[in-house]
């Protein structure tokens, strides 16, 4: 009895063919080779020695088997996808608004505007009382009547003139035939002219003031060579006017002028100033020495 080949288990040499796909031309199968011959049992030398090869076996035709489509590969058909992932879904159609929309949001519009306009109207006037009534407590108290005492007799005719630009000794008085203070004068008769003028040269320091009551062709010098008179004139300096109308001559007044500059004693020049009436006005026409 042959010894038995310690390679041979006793098991089938077997091959497990791939599986076929439906819908698609089968692959080209390799020809399968035979499993070999279980080894003969015999001598050691004779199992290893290796047998003559025989002649090659001619190669088999490959034939191509065509799986024809069943009902199972019918084409599937793709539902239609809905886009719910919020892109863009391009440019919208305009559609022409109604002009009744337009009026009517043009209408609101405007009230809205006015209403504002109110609101603001009625906040700064609010401001404006509010502040008023806060203000008004912090006003000086109307002044109080002195009494004057029985004894003291009111003097109408004659009043002291303002201490801050008078000299000690000047009286205001105003009568048909004397006026005299530093009132500021105007224009509406002769001795208001003249206090005018005066009260441009010391109290405004002003040629172009004191030249505005002198008719434009009047015998008085321009409003700049008033001005370098003014000038040589301390500031502070202390004035009073008498005025007395002459008889004689319409319009023509007797003036008796006071000067005192500061820290020094008083002068007293004596002037013939003549006013006519222009256009309802009443200017100062000459100037002459006394």
């Amino acid at each position: 009895m042959p010894p038995d080949n310690p390679f041979d288990l006793g098991l089938p040499m077997l091959r497990i063919p791939e599986p076929s796909r439906r819908g698609r031309r089968a692959r080209r199968q390799e020809p399968v080779a035979p499993p070999p011959a279980a080894p003969a049992a015999g001598d050691w030398a004779e199992w290893l020695d290796p047998r003559p090869a025989g002649p090659p076996e001619p190669p088999r035709p490959s034939t191509s088997h065509r799986i024809d489509p069943t009902e199972d590969d019918a084409p599937v058909r793709v539902p239609v996808l809905i886009d719910r992932s919020g892109g863009n879904p391009g440019p919208r159609v305009r559609r022409p608004r109604n002009r009744n929309a337009r009026r009517g949001s043009d209408r609101i519009l405007g009230v809205l505007a006015m209403l504002g306009v109110a609101v603001v109207v009625v906040s700064v006037l609010l401001t404006v009382i509010h502040t008023g009534r806060h203000k008004t407590p912090a006003m000086a108290a109307s002044p109080r009547a002195t009494p004057i005492p029985a004894g003291v007799a009111a003097t109408t005719s004659a009043a002291p003139a303002p201490a801050a630009i008078a000299t000690d000794d000047c009286r205001s008085q105003n009568t048909p035939e004397v006026v005299s203070g530093t009132d500021p004068g105007g224009t509406t008769s002769g001795p208001d002219a003249i206090l005018a003028f005066e009260r441009a040269y010391y109290v405004q320091r002003s040629g172009f003031a004191a030249r505005a009551v002198v008719a434009d062709d009047a015998q008085v010098p321009p409003a700049t060579q008033i001005q370098r008179g003014i000038d040589k004139v301390p500031a502070g300096t202390r004035y009073c006017v008498q005025i007395t109308r002459v008889p004689a001559v319409d319009g023509q007044y007797e003036v008796r002028l006071t000067q005192q500059p500061p820290a020094d004693r008083a002068s007293i020049f004596t002037q013939i100033i003549t006013t006519r009436s222009i256009a309802g006005r009443t200017l100062i026409s000459t100037i002459s020495a006394g």
